[in-house]
């Protein structure tokens, strides 16, 4: 269902749990294919990827293949939000993942959506991992990254 009034990150504070780096990107995984859209000042790039192979090393989450290379420094993980709302446009129902560096950041720098091909639903098993998870997203939990990011360097 969608929520009418999402909460914010500023009225709130994030709630620690249980998840890690290593137990989100896991999820992720599970919940493939997405479509991942990325802002950086006045640039908006997306890109439909299945998430997979991944990786902790050198202070960053590395996900190498044939397709796209991404490195995400794990320390700027901070807080996830999830959102299950309906889009103004299309009218469809979203369900998709914010990712901040601070709860006090205006916008998230990565947003990760559960894809669907147009005019198709989500499947049953992929809806109702997302709906369980969102049960500790919806508010903002603040991530813990994996004890590799504390090693630093250079991810590539």
């Amino acid at each position: 269902m969608a929520h009418p009034n999402p909460p914010t990150l500023a009225s709130s504070e994030p709630q620690p749990g249980s998840w890690t780096a290593d137990r989100f990107f896991a999820l992720l995984a599970e919940l493939s294919p997405h479509r991942v859209i990325s802002v950086c000042g006045p640039s908006t790039f997306e890109a439909i990827i299945e998430f997979g192979p991944h990786g902790f090393a050198a202070g960053h989450m590395n996900a190498i293949t044939p397709a796209y290379h991404w490195h995400l420094r794990s320390d700027g993980l901070g807080v996830i939000r999830s959102v299950d709302t309906i889009h103004g446009r299309s009218g469809r129902r979203v369900l998709h993942f914010e990712l901040r560096e601070h709860a006090s950041d205006e916008r998230p720098y990565l947003h990760i959506y559960l894809h669907r091909e147009r005019e198709t639903d989500f499947e049953p098993s992929r809806e109702r991992r997302f709906a369980e998870a969102h049960t500790e997203f919806a508010g903002g939990i603040a991530i813990q990254p994996p004890k590799a990011a504390a090693e630093g360097g250079d991810p590539s």
